[in-house]
């Protein structure tokens, strides 16, 4: 505001004034949370990796009270987006919020599984008498005037830490990208067809145990309104040896779900569901399975919640044998140690329905909608992979181990399934800072495997976009997977072939 009044002068159009929504005024006075939840102000300003010893002045400093319930990660993304109003005029291309850290004045790093904790717990933390004096008391001069209201008014000072290299080899990798664009690779889904007797293994390739068992968010104002529901808590077990899943019932809850949801993507709503037990939970429905269909039955929803429970259990148990494969290379060191799939079970309604499934009455058998339910994490959301897209600019060691991941099960799969559309939350995960991935698709030989599965189209969209990154060559991902097609579209061209000789 200051900059535009100094170049524009106070009377120009576009000086002054604002186009925030009753909804979004609301909730900056609320600093994200509940009418009168307690907030704790952060005074931030920004420091560059390129220029450790000084504040990058130009790019300001800010403070604002933030609810105590709201996640750090969530709070640094809303805090680059004000950094990117600055940045962007100097730039171009807009920060990540995965590109910047949070620090202590003073550059000082903070400790280790800290940075995905709640405001409340972060503070908490800090405020120990053991790291109060050398945290919370060491005030930079700009904010020695929150002193005065220490007693009444809780703050902390950070830094934003600018990680410039990581920016620019996203920003100079999506030029590369961008610039070969719809041209053809060389290497196309026919050519990479074995030959007859020729040899693409180099290396001992391990034999798979798995049995073949076959969304931008857009935020809404939240809901204070919550109704109660009674559900069947369903979990789901995978077997170790073959990855076969099982729903198994096993218990009653009860609890309140917001009649509203508080954001929905593309064809879910998610829901805040609070347990009797004090539980913060998430539950997610389908709203709409395509363009064309804007009706979703009962049985339709069961079907696509269960394959979406059984995407994430299936995950997981590739990404523990994934983890396996790293430790028998010797390799635990190179690959990011902190990833899991989001821990969820299905909820299915009974008695009566809650006015948030949009369900007149239980059917005659007594059951319900079903849900998916997950815990409660942060709202920031990275995203890895698209449904039919699968490069990615992003070279953090958590996106590198990921692209990973992916080739790792398209080859342990036997070529028979790829993991699409990956994305994930920073969060907990085993007691430090991880990425908890979730609401991810498959694409399946058979393709059956749940809504988004392109069959073997979509295993052929991940042998033509994968690149090997660093850690896909420590892992000799190349050599003991290299990127053929999918055995049917083999065996197709093969007809193909025979039919034109």
């Amino acid at each position: 505001m200051r900059e535009r009044l100094k170049k524009f002068g106070p009377q120009a159009k576009g000086a002054a004034g604002t186009t925030l929504t009753t909804a979004s005024l609301q909730s900056h006075e609320n600093g994200g949370g509940a009418p009168g939840e307690p907030k704790i102000w952060i005074c931030w300003q920004v420091r560059l990796s390129s220029q450790p010893k000084a504040i990058a002045a130009s790019l300001g400093y800010h403070a604002k009270g933030w609810a105590v319930s709201l996640f750090m990660p969530d709070i640094k993304a809303e805090i680059v987006k004000v950094i990117n109003t600055e940045w962007c005029s100097l730039k171009g291309t807009p920060l990540l919020p995965e590109e910047v850290s949070f620090r202590w004045h003073g550059n000082r790093i903070l400790d280790p599984g800290t940075h995905t904790l709640v405001l409340s717990e972060f503070y908490a933390h800090y405020s120990s008498p053991t790291n109060a004096s050398e945290y919370l008391h060491n005030v930079p001069a700009q904010w020695k005037n929150f002193e005065k209201t220490r007693a009444t008014k809780r703050f902390i000072c950070l830094e934003i830490y600018v990680m410039l290299q990581m920016y620019e080899q996203r920003v100079e990798q999506s030029v590369s990208q961008a610039s070969v664009a719809g041209t053809k690779r060389a290497r196309t889904i026919s050519s990479a067809v074995v030959g007859p007797g020729s040899k693409q293994l180099r290396l001992s390739t391990p034999i798979s145990t798995w049995n073949g068992a076959s969304r931008a968010r857009t935020p809404i104002a939240a809901a204070a309104k919550f109704s109660q529901i009674t559900f069947k808590k369903f979990q789901i077990t995978t077997a170790k040896e073959d990855g076969r899943t099982l729903l198994i019932e096993d218990e009653i809850l009860r609890g309140k779900i917001s009649d509203q949801p508080f954001a929905s993507g593309r064809m879910k709503h998610a829901h805040d569901l609070l347990l009797s037990n004090g539980d913060q939970l998430v539950a997610k429905r389908f709203y709409q399975l395509s363009e064309d269909a804007q009706f979703v039955s009962i049985s339709e929803n069961e079907a696509e919640i269960q394959a979406e429970l059984t995407r994430l259990a299936m995950g997981q148990w590739f990404l523990q044998n994934f983890y396996h494969f790293c430790k028998d290379r010797d390799a635990l060191d190179r690959v990011e140690p902190l990833l899991a799939f989001a821990d969820a079970f299905l909820a299915q309604e009974v008695d009566l329905p809650s006015v948030a499934s949009g369900v007149e009455q239980i059917e005659a058998d007594g059951t319900g909608l079903t849900w998916l339910v997950e815990r409660r994490r942060p709202t920031t959301v990275i995203k890895y992979s698209g449904t039919l897209v699968h490069t990615s600019a992003r070279r953090d060691l958590a996106s590198l181990t990921i692209s990973a991941f992916a080739h790792y099960v398209f080859g342990d799969s036997q070529r028979r399934m790829v993991f699409a559309d990956l994305q994930g939350t920073p969060t907990r995960v085993r007691g430090g800072d991880g990425i908890v991935l979730f609401d991810l698709m498959t694409h399946t030989v058979p393709g059956d495997s749940g809504v988004g599965d392109f069959g073997s189209e979509g295993i052929n969209s991940f042998v033509q976009d994968h690149e090997c990154g660093t850690v896909c060559s420590a892992l000799e991902l190349d050599q003991l997977y290299p990127l053929d097609a999918p055995p049917e579209t083999q065996e197709a061209d093969e007809d193909q072939l025979d039919s034109d000789n």
